[in-house]
């Protein structure tokens, strides 16, 4: 097993390896054009990506960028640029990440060769933002469009139905619904105004429909991971949610993802495994650590498997009548909020908020987890530079001590390796190992 400081993740389904020839085909199609001089959004998740491509406006993801740097050991060097630029280490490394790329980018006139992708990011002609997950994030394009770029911003604001209202009081309903209309009309009257188009709804119907069906494959995958062996990794799944941000509405992810749910079912069929002796079972918190992802091969090599992950996990799946695609967009993000909220947790839709973990009341979403997937036990990677992402992990490692499931938190971050310690974070995860052991046997 490779033991070096960083290795890149070993992937086990041939869906996936198959990434490594969509990628570079989508950055050449968005290269082509760029030189056509058409309009770039710089966006973040919470932003419907449908309604991006409904306008067939060019878009670019800073926190999927800042993981690939990552993954490609580059981040420290733009990470580095911008503390020197008075960016705290404490920032979310995905801001900090960027803004030293920015930097660099305006000071040379282009993209610095340091960028992991051919060209880099392009110059954005606006920036959408969004208020969901953390605090960061209302700054973040502030800051971009003030210190390095001069274009319009437009932020979205996060719903978050307090814990302790009933989200089926109609009174309540009618006052979200009527939020996320107004919210949705003022990204559609932005887009308009910087594109020069009007929206096609036709366009947008056909773009959800697509859209939907890949989400409902992608759906039934993850609930095949519940079988003994699993079928499906981490590895994997990290790998797999690209294609929900690139290609959304298009038939190229919806062929993407049935093939890989049909993938995944023949390997349950057959009860094939990503390992030859599965012994654990666990549960993924938080950020993974994108510059080493072969910590999950590792963690394989003792027979350890992770059978879900509490990050860029959607929920469950649902269905809306497409007829009238905005108010179909506006019931998705309703229907996923009253499902979050179900679980005790205030609801932040489109993401799987780590609170709906955290233990508030009513909430029942991780016992059914550790039940359904068979849990042996849960890793937490206490993300030093996501304090959202890592809100809660002790009271949720309080809560599975209750169900008697064991759970290690170890410190590192989501793009930023010299938080880690390769000998250090091994070391106590042989120690959990045994621990997970001794807990199966009853001791």
């Amino acid at each position: 097993m490779e033991n070096s400081e960083m290795a890149r993740a070993k992937r086990h389904l041939d869906t996936t390896r198959k990434m490594k020839e969509m990628l570079p085909r989508f950055f050449m199609r968005m290269m082509e054009r760029r030189f056509n001089n058409e309009p770039l959004a710089w966006c973040m998740v919470g932003v419907p990506p449908e309604l991006l491509k409904a306008f067939d406006l060019l878009f670019e993801w800073p926190e999927n960028f800042s993981t690939i740097c990552a993954s490609r050991l580059v981040a420290p060097h733009f990470i580095e640029v911008a503390e020197t630029d008075g960016y705290s280490p404490e920032l979310c490394s995905y801001v900090t990440n960027t803004m030293g790329y920015c930097k660099l980018y305006v000071e040379k006139g282009e993209a610095p060769p340091e960028s992991p992708i051919p060209g880099g990011m392009g110059t954005p002609s606006m920036l959408l933002g969004s208020g969901f997950i953390c605090e960061p994030r209302w700054k973040w394009f502030q800051s971009i469009a003030t210190r390095f770029f001069n274009v319009p911003v437009y932020s979205s604001d996060p719903l978050a139905p307090p814990w302790d209202v009933d989200p089926r009081d109609p009174r309540i309903e009618d006052h979200y619904l009527c939020l996320l209309r107004e919210d949705l009309a003022g990204q559609i009257e932005f887009l308009e105004r910087e594109t020069g188009k009007k929206l096609d709804h036709h366009r947008l119907r056909e773009i959800l429909i697509l859209s939907h069906q890949a989400l409902a494959y992608w759906r039934d995958t993850l609930s095949l991971r519940k079988n003994v062996p699993t079928p499906m990794g981490s590895t994997d799944y990290f790998h797999a949610i690209i294609p929900q941000m690139y290609l959304v509405g298009e038939q190229e992810a919806v062929d993407f993802y049935r093939e890989m749910y049909e993938e995944v079912k023949e390997r349950s069929a057959i009860k094939k495994g990503i390992v030859e002796d599965e012994k654990y079972r666990f549960i993924w918190f938080g950020l993974p650590p994108w510059f080493n992802m072969g910590v999950f091969n590792y963690l394989e090599s003792f027979g350890a498997v992770f059978v879900y992950e509490s990050t860029y996990n959607v929920g469950d799946y649902f269905e809306v009548d497409v007829s009238d695609p905005l108010e179909a967009i506006i019931r998705r993000t309703w229907q996923r909020a009253v499902w979050m909220h179900d679980y005790g947790s205030e609801a932040m839709p489109e993401i799987c908020n780590p609170a709906v973990f955290g233990g508030f009341v009513g909430s029942s979403l991780l016992e059914e987890l550790v039940r359904d997937f068979k849990i042996d036990g849960a890793i937490m990677n206490l993300t030093r530079s996501c304090r959202a992402i890592s809100f809660g992990e002790v009271h949720t490692k309080n809560r599975l001590a209750k169900l008697g499931i064991p759970s290690l938190i170890f410190e590192s971050d989501m793009a930023d390796p010299r938080l880690w310690s390769d000998a250090q974070i091994k070391t106590r995860l042989h120690a959990f190992l045994e621990t997970v052991e001794k807990a199966k046997q009853g001791g």
